[in-house]
Parts: structure tokens; C-alpha cells; sequence
């Protein structure tokens, strides 16, 4: 594939770009990540008495 990809430059400014995005890819995932785990310790602790109360 990388031996077609010199040869073909479109192939080759395709890779790049997809390279270049899983980055930015990996840095949003963690950043939502965050966002999530904030919100469920926010939830757990609004929420989290009234669960713990009602025990059959």
C-alpha cells in the first residue's frame, strides 16, 4: 500500500490527511471523555442520596 501511495499522489495526500486527523480525532474523544465523567459525578451527586434511599 505505502509503495502505491509514493507512486500515486493522491493516494498519498489521502493517507496524510487521514494521519493528520487522528490526532485531532484522539484530543476530542479525551476532551469529551472529561465532559462525561463530570457530568456523571455531577449526577451521582445530585441524584445519587435519592437512589441510595429507596432500597426495596
Amino acid at each position: 500500500v505505502f509503495k502505491l501511495a509514493k507512486s500515486w499522489p493522491t493516494l498519498n495526500l489521502l493517507i496524510s490527511i487521514m494521519g493528520k486527523t487522528i490526532g485531532a480525532v484522539g484530543n476530542l474523544t479525551f476532551v469529551l471523555g472529561i465532559i462525561i465523567f463530570i457530568f456523571a459525578v455531577m449526577g451521582m451527586q445530585l441524584f445519587g442520596k435519592n437512589y441510595l434511599d429507596n432500597k426495596c
